[in-house]
């Protein structure tokens, strides 16, 4: 019966509404290096096929940035009037089209993520588990090498700026 279940959980498929886009979208950020370097990415499908994939990086900054940044490319993408449904497991962008406060991080990117809303039908975020979700795992794996790529990239240009 155990092995039945699994078969069962590895089968099982989120369901979809036809004509939404579905963004799946994470990030990285290292936090234990000098340059602080973060990724984010998403991998957006429709009616159950992939139809995009967006990778960015920067130093400096923070994963949540990137998150945000790749929510905004997609909703600025997708054709006007659409529903959109963003899955993370990234409990902290919940709040992505709530009206910045004094204390809010990033309130530059939430004041754009809730100016592109507005393009829309529907937009919502959905908190889906990471380790059930291979999109997901594969934007984190997306990010992350994109993240890996501009520390080295921040590194050597700093080695020949000391030369």
């Amino acid at each position: 019966m155990g092995k039945e279940r699994l078969k069962q959980q590895k089968e099982h498929k989120m369901r979809m509404t036809p004509g939404t886009y579905y963004v799946w979208c994470g990030g990285s950020c290292d936090y234990g290096h000098e340059e602080r370097c973060s990724g984010g990415a998403y991998i957006m499908q429709k009616d159950e096929a992939i139809i995009d994939r967006y990778v960015i990086a920067d130093d400096h900054t923070t994963e949540f940035r990137m998150i945000l940044s790749v929510m905004i490319h997609a909703m600025e993408i997708v054709p006007e009037g659409s529903d959109i449904v963003f899955l993370t497991n990234a409990a902290y962008i919940q709040n992505f089209d709530k009206a910045p406060t004094p204390r809010s991080a990033n309130p530059d990117l939430i004041a754009r993520c809730i100016e592109a809303k507005q393009r829309h039908n529907t937009v919502s975020v959905k908190i889906v588990q990471y380790h059930k979700s291979p999109l997901l795992i594969e934007t984190h794996d997306l990010s992350t090498e994109a993240m890996k790529r501009l520390r080295v990239e921040y590194n050597k240009t700093r080695k020949d700026d000391d030369k």
